[in-house]
């Protein structure tokens, strides 16, 4: 989670106090009362900080939520690091269940395009005329709730990933580190993913499905679900405990592992430029939040449409009822519209990410800001 601390932390606002090399050496021997007496002297909306003689406002950011991190040897600032990181887990654990909630009506949206439900435009004015506003929120409280988890695994595996190849392995760059904490977060998460998002799909597309008695199931329920625990009930009853946590998990994998790297990268690489000073406090997350949800959705996009398309699917217990996987699904895709049917509700989902993420960082911003006085 060090990375993706980092890059968030390259967002705050205001000056860190640069020292230079020759300070930094001798400050890092100091006595602890030494450098909380330095803490204290930083303005409220500030962390501390050492710059390691950066010149460079976005680059000294990058060291603001480690606690002021700049040994690995100093016992101070390894505390200092554990109470930020535990900061930061709360904090983003937080804005990721805040900005999911924002960005939902998008992601309701892209759902029912995924799944054969019309255009975007056809699905808002049905969903206003025939559910009102609580039809664009269908699974929202699971999904917010599910995100909270989410993102706190996410924050840990990856700042752990980070530390862990910081002190042990001789890796120097930067990005590499970043590539490989994103793997292991999106890898790890996907077991928690699975399930949120089934539940989502399920309950974001309900209306497709609500007259499923095919395949001589006429002892199927209606698949109206009028909340997230009733879906997740109906999954477990009839489709078992074993479907709820890996009906769709090879593909959520196969989404989620490239998307963080993708992630974790682009926004790493924003923070260290020369907007970072530029944007400020408010539109920095704002807009570097929205590019990186972006840089992650845009190349995995097609893996998702396959991801919710096996996971609409459902077969009761003891069903014959046959159900296509993730190639023959991928097969149909293309037969039905070529390349172009892989990104259908791309631009709502593209909607959903840049607010989802954007609220996510900023919210997280503002968090930070009041757990760092």
């Amino acid at each position: 989670m060090r990375s993706c601390i980092s890059f968030v932390g390259i967002l705050a606002v205001g000056n860190c106090n640069t020292i230079s090399e020759g300070n930094t050496a001798h400050n890092i021997h100091n006595s602890s009362r030494q450098i909380h007496a330095a803490a204290a002297q930083t303005r409220p909306d500030q962390s501390f900080c050492q710059s390691r003689g950066r010149a460079s406002y976005s680059r000294d950011l990058a060291f603001r939520i480690r606690g002021g991190s700049v040994s690995k040897r100093s016992p101070t600032e390894i505390n200092l690091s554990t109470k930020m990181a535990m900061a930061s887990l709360f904090a983003g654990s937080v804005g990721g269940a805040i900005g999911v909630g924002a960005s939902y009506p998008f992601d309701t949206l892209s759902t029912k395009a995924q799944v054969g439900a019309g255009t975007t435009l056809s699905n808002m004015a049905r969903i206003w005329k025939n559910e009102g506003v609580g039809g664009f929120f269908e699974g929202v409280l699971s999904t917010m709730v599910g995100q909270a988890v989410i993102k706190a695994i996410q924050f840990a595996v990856n700042e752990i990933s980070y530390l862990w190849l910081e002190k042990y392995s001789g890796i120097k760059s930067d990005v590499i580190k970043m590539v490989m904490g994103g793997i292991l977060a999106g890898f790890v998460s996907s077991f928690v993913v699975s399930p949120v998002e089934l539940v989502k799909i399920r309950m974001q597309s309900q209306n497709k499905l609500s007259t499923n008695t095919k395949d001589g199931d006429a002892a199927t329920p209606s698949l109206v679900y009028s909340n997230s625990l009733e879906c997740t009930r109906w999954i477990v009853k009839h489709e078992g405990w074993t479907k709820l946590f890996s009906h769709g998990l090879g593909m959520t994998m196969l989404r989620e592992t490239p998307s963080y790297v993708f992630y974790f990268v682009a926004y790493g690489l924003l923070a260290k430029s020369g907007m970072a000073s530029l944007l400020g406090r408010h539109a920095a997350p704002l807009l570097f939040g929205a590019i990186a949800g972006w840089a992650m959705w845009i190349p995995t996009y097609p893996i998702d449409i396959v991801k919710t398309l096996v996971q609409v699917q459902t077969r009761v217990k003891g069903s014959q009822k046959e159900m296509l996987n993730s190639r023959q699904i991928t097969a149909k895709i293309y037969q039905a519209g070529g390349v172009r049917s892989f990104f259908d509700g791309l631009e709502p989902k593209l909607a959903r990410a840049a607010v989802k993420h954007g609220v996510t960082f900023w919210v997280y911003e503002i968090l930070m800001g009041f757990l760092r006085k």
